[in-house]
């Protein structure tokens, strides 16, 4: 009974979902029941269809969704934009009024004609609608720009990202608007596939319904979100990622955790290295400047850019809460790993090492080496200002991470290389899964990263492979008292 009474509710609201074409098809049948035509007829065959769907939708709604009412919400959108297009791009301020002259009746008529951008391609896509506009001629990629937005509001779309035409001319603007939000269901990690791919990694989807494929080889990331925005979907993201090259000796993670291992510590057999505490963090920064130091020495005259390979593999530097090491901690720890951070953020990309690194204020008192992030990811922040601090000037209007829902952790802002900005969410990660592939793609690769002064005689080398100690910094010497100066002296020099 419970079941039979779920199918009628399914029923009744698609029905009610798709009142206007049921109420003109039966008027339609009415009418031509009333002229003499054939109206049972119609009224029955064409109420089957409506019956038909809406027992579809209740019975199995996702293969319902795939091959009908997605198709048919599409083909909506499309005709939609190419049907109201002038007027469309009227309301939105991208048309022009030209005055010509018709002949009508012997007599000379002004007329203003609406000169509209041109649509050259409409297409859609999953939940996107993506227009292609040419501009007119006396207007700019800017115009059309800044109308992008006023798009995407009259067509009620969630959020919207515009990037020039790379393959047409200079004027062309490409305009993708999501008509549905998808993101606001969280979606579970899974195993990643077992390659040892160290490019990019799937992290979890763009608004648009892509897999969010982040750039780690060659990119420095820093991650900026307010507490509770997802930071943790991300960094495991990242690692999580990485087990299988991190299996092949790819790739090898160095952690900093100064949340006394919370975060790192339920994962940490991915980790070759890991810090809990800011001056052990700076032990860490040592033995990874003695990696850039040795691989340095050995590219130099033969090339410029590092190609990871199993033995020589990429060094990812994943940081977490950087502002308690480069804001809270005592001062001496703070100049050095301040100075060590800049240093690796420099010379890392080209020698393989990346830093990742995430924080919840992005002010320049707190990351003062902020600009040297060549990727920023903006989750959930607090204000407009730091949207701006985070993706650049301008973004808070285009990429309003200030207004993301604090229900929707994971949930951020990116911009790409074409300076497009994109909406993402990240995947979450479990407890579990993450000690499965701390366990099944643990590292093999372990690193003392202790200076070797205060290490025991019999331990092997902080980085055997390298035959290399870590760096120190010299010690400054305590300045000398100044002498007090005589009575004689004092005298003379008045």
């Amino acid at each position: 009974m419970r079941r039979v009474l779920a199918e009628m509710h399914w029923q009744s609201w698609w029905l009610f979902r798709h009142r206007r074409w049921l109420t003109t098809w039966l008027v339609l049948a009415t009418i031509a029941g009333l002229v003499g035509g054939p109206g049972l007829y119609l009224l029955g065959v064409g109420f089957a269809p409506f019956v038909v769907c809406a027992l579809w939708h209740g019975i199995a709604p996702a293969p319902y969704e795939r091959w009908c009412a997605a198709p048919a919400r599409r083909l909506g959108w499309r005709w939609w934009a190419r049907r109201h297009w002038t007027g469309l791009a009227e309301r939105c301020g991208l048309t022009d009024h030209v005055a010509i002259t018709r002949h009508r009746g012997g007599q000379k008529i002004a007329e203003r004609k609406i000169v509209a951008p041109r649509l050259r391609r409409v297409r859609a896509r999953g939940h996107t609608l993506q227009l292609v506009v040419r501009a007119r001629a006396g207007q700019t990629l800017s115009d059309l720009e800044a109308g992008a937005e006023r798009l995407a509001a009259t067509a009620d779309a969630h959020s919207f990202r515009s990037w020039p035409h790379p393959n047409a001319a200079g004027s062309t603007l490409v305009v993708e608007m999501v008509m549905r939000d998808i993101l606001t269901t969280p979606t579970t990690a899974v195993e990643p596939e077992p390659r040892a791919v160290v490019d990019s990694t799937r992290v979890g989807r763009t608004q648009s319904g892509r897999d969010w494929l982040l750039k780690i080889r060659g990119r420095p990331t820093l991650c900026v979100g307010a507490s509770g925005s997802g930071k943790g979907s991300v960094l495991w993201g990242i690692c999580g990622g990485l087990a299988p090259a991190i299996r092949a000796d790819k790739a090898r993670l160095w952690g900093v955790d100064l949340k006394r291992g919370v975060e790192l510590a339920t994962g940490k057999g991915l980790f070759s290295a890991l810090a809990y505490t800011p001056e052990k963090a700076l032990e860490v920064l040592h033995a990874l400047m003695a990696v850039i130091d040795a691989r340095g020495a050995v590219m130099v005259g033969k090339t410029r850019l590092h190609e990871p390979t199993v033995g020589d593999p990429l060094h990812v530097l994943v940081i977490d809460e950087l502002a308690a090491l480069t804001a809270y901690a005592p001062m001496e720890v703070r100049r050095e790993a301040e100075r060590l951070i800049a240093e690796i953020l420099t010379q890392g990309r080209a020698l393989g090492v990346v830093v990742v690194a995430f924080v919840q204020d992005p002010r320049k008192e707190v990351v003062g080496m902020r600009g040297l992030f060549t990727q920023t990811i903006a989750l959930r922040l607090r204000a407009s200002e730091e949207t701006s601090m985070v993706l650049g000037d301008g973004m808070a209007r285009l990429a309003p991470a200030h207004r993301i829902d604090p229900t929707r952790q994971g949930t951020g802002w990116i911009v790409e290389d074409s300076g497009a900005v994109d909406r993402v969410r990240a995947d979450f990660w479990p407890d579990d899964l993450i000690r499965d592939l701390a366990t099944r793609y643990g590292t093999e690769v372990r690193i003392d990263t202790t200076p070797t002064a205060e290490r025991d005689p019999g331990e092997a080398g902080v980085l055997a492979d390298l035959d290399l100690a870590p760096r120190e910094s010299k010690p400054r010497s305590p300045r000398k008292p100044r002498a007090p100066r005589s009575a004689e002296a004092s005298k003379g020099a008045a």
